[in-house]
């Protein structure tokens, strides 16, 4: 008896630049649309391909959207020959806690615009009054930005504010930074780290919490700052510098080639 294998295979929908090497990506997985605030995916373009945690922005009927940022082989793979996903695995990690916090100051850097519109959507509609400091010089989905906070500021220097809750994604540094300059006020910050498989086998995206190590895949991405050893893992965080700068390396080549054959 022959035994039928079938392949789900998700569509990409559209991509869209929003700015430097940044762009919206929206992607048909139904199963995603019923992610939670702070929730993230895991994407694979194909068999051989790396597999890639992506935040999700917005979970819609169809599926989800998601900013991607590309410093990479795999993310440049992905924004220049990905139409379809072979794999996709979410809505993964514990949600931000989402409640009636007051004055909430929200500081994103770079990508991490994407998860803290995510959240702060969520904490908009609990009545919470929204601030942003983004900390990186080009502030992605403005008009998200604009829609979404009551007040917004670029600032590469920020200094303290008062406020009932902190939240803060997109830099390791960004977030121990933030610990110096809100000794005693609460700090949730999404971890930066690498992940393989993101079911809790590899232990790559383990996180020094409270001396203990926990596992941003199935126990963050959110995390009390203060509780965080961020020097450990900014430590880890160049580990595979050199292997992907030798892949976009050889990346690049390969368009290269391709180009002059067209």
């Amino acid at each position: 008896m022959k035994r039928t294998i079938i392949f789900t295979v998700f569509r990409i929908i559209e991509k869209l630049r929003v700015g430097e090497k940044a762009y919206l990506l929206k992607i048909q997985a139904s199963q995603v649309k019923r992610s939670k605030p702070g929730q993230f995916v895991i994407v694979q373009r194909d068999e051989l391909s790396e597999r890639i945690p992506l935040s999700i922005l917005e979970s819609h009927e169809y599926g989800f959207s998601c900013l991607l940022k590309v410093v990479g082989r795999s993310t440049m793979e992905l924004l220049e020959e990905g139409e379809e996903l072979l794999y996709i695995a979410g809505p993964l990690g514990v949600p931000f806690p989402v409640g009636r916090y007051g004055r909430v100051l929200f500081y994103s850097h770079d990508w991490g615009i994407a998860p803290i519109l995510n959240v702060a959507r969520a904490l908009k509609i609990e009545g919470n009054f929204l601030k942003l400091v983004h900390t990186s010089e080009e502030l992605y989905l403005m008009d998200q930005v604009e829609r979404v906070f009551h007040l917004w500021d670029v600032s590469s220097d920020p200094l303290p504010e008062e406020c009932d809750l902190v939240v803060s994604a997109g830099s390791n540094h960004l977030s121990e930074k933030l610990t110096q300059l809100y000794p005693n006020k609460p700090i949730l910050s999404m971890v930066n780290v690498h992940m393989l498989d993101a079911v809790g086998l590899c232990l790559v995206c383990r996180v020094r919490v409270d001396g203990e190590y926990r596992l941003a895949c199935s126990e963050g991405p959110w995390f009390e700052a203060h509780k965080v050893d961020w020097r450990d893992l900014i430590s880890r965080e160049n580990i595979y510098k050199e292997q992907e700068r030798q892949a976009t390396e050889e990346y690049l080549k390969l368009l290269k080639r391709r180009e002059l054959k067209g």
